[in-house]
């Protein structure tokens, strides 16, 4: 979670805990993060796709942090996080995700 609020700079919105234990996180956007089960291949999605203003500067952003690495055999757009969730990362277009956190009001 800190990796993207830190990293990334996007904004926890709403959290979900069940017997103390955090299950699930919104961010900007409607992301949802959701905890991995005790069997983490039980349902584990195969890799979350982000839109970020700067391709560049986000995948460095992320590679300096401890534990998180390309995957041999893919764009240099795929990493890999500590906890073996795969991101896949994408340039906006100009202007693309200013309209859609405007739009995301109305």
């Amino acid at each position: 979670m800190k990796l993207f609020e830190d990293v990334l700079g996007m904004r926890k919105t709403r959290r979900k805990e069940k017997d103390g234990k955090l299950t699930m996180v919104w961010l900007d956007g409607g992301i949802q993060l959701v905890a991995a089960p005790e069997d983490s291949t039980a349902g584990r999605g195969h890799h979350l796709g982000l839109v970020v203003d700067d391709l560049s500067a986000a995948l460095a952003k992320l590679k300096a942090v401890p534990g998180v690495h390309g995957i041999e055999g893919k764009p240099e757009k795929w990493v890999q996080l500590p906890d073996g969730l795969t991101l896949e990362m994408f340039q906006a277009n100009e202007g693309a995700i200013d309209a859609a956190l405007g739009n995301k009001l109305k």
